[in-house]
């Protein structure tokens, strides 16, 4: 987590206080819009203990930011989905439990969290910022057995024995969570953002799920 951040915090360190007047202290504004949207999408890499039972996946996500002119704060609202397929230390988990031959599985984070965004201009076309909030992980963990049945067609009246991975483990929860990160954005002209960031989520279980999604997204 901190090799990930690492770069992003140097680079802020670096802005002079100076910066913060030249765009907010009421004279120039080059992101006067109030409302914003953005999608956006990348890797979830599991993190800490999180990282034997879970492999790297990927994410994809939408929201909204609210922010008042010549303000170096803004409300984010953002709503995400990860899906992380299971290790085999977690397939092994689940046969001891269940007894079963489980041979795969994934886990479903959709999370919905509020965060502040604290901008640090770096320059007339690009600026870093620092987010963090808290919200509801609804998560799901799936396993899967390799087994037989029938598969009937609605269409032809039709039903065959055909192989394939069945679902015959499952169990979802909704949990509080927090996340925090680093990103730097790009003015591109006509008012749209490229984002880059990286944030560290943390999921209240008896012990924590963590991952940390890297992602690029579009502000319009």
């Amino acid at each position: 987590m901190t090799r990930i951040l690492r770069p992003f915090a140097f680079l802020l360190l670096l802005v002079s206080p100076a910066a913060f007047a030249q765009y907010y202290s009421g004279g120039y504004d080059p992101d006067a819009q109030p409302v914003r949207w953005h999608v956006m999408g990348g890797v979830s890499v599991p993190v800490g203990s999180t990282s034997d039972i879970l492999q790297t996946g990927g994410h994809v996500g939408v929201g909204v930011s609210f922010r008042q002119p010549h303000s170096p704060l803004s409300l984010r609202i953002d709503l995400d989905y990860a899906r992380n397929d299971a290790t085999r230390q977690l397939q092994n988990e689940g046969s001891q439990d269940t007894g079963l031959q489980i041979d795969g599985g994934w886990a479903d984070l959709v999370s919905l969290t509020a965060n502040a965004e604290l901008r640090v201009p770096l320059g007339p076309t690009m600026y870093g910022y620092v987010i963090g909030g808290v919200g509801g992980y609804y998560t799901r963990i799936s396993l899967t057995e390799y087994g037989y049945g029938y598969v009937c067609s609605p269409w032809w009246n039709y039903c065959y024995i055909a192989g394939g991975d069945y679902i015959v483990d499952q169990h979802d929860t909704t949990k509080f969570g927090w996340n925090a990160g680093l990103g730097v954005a790009f003015r591109l002209g006509n008012g749209m953002q490229l984002f880059v960031e990286g944030r560290y989520n943390a999921i209240q279980f008896q012990q924590n799920l963590t991952y940390v999604p890297i992602t690029v997204g579009l502000r319009f």
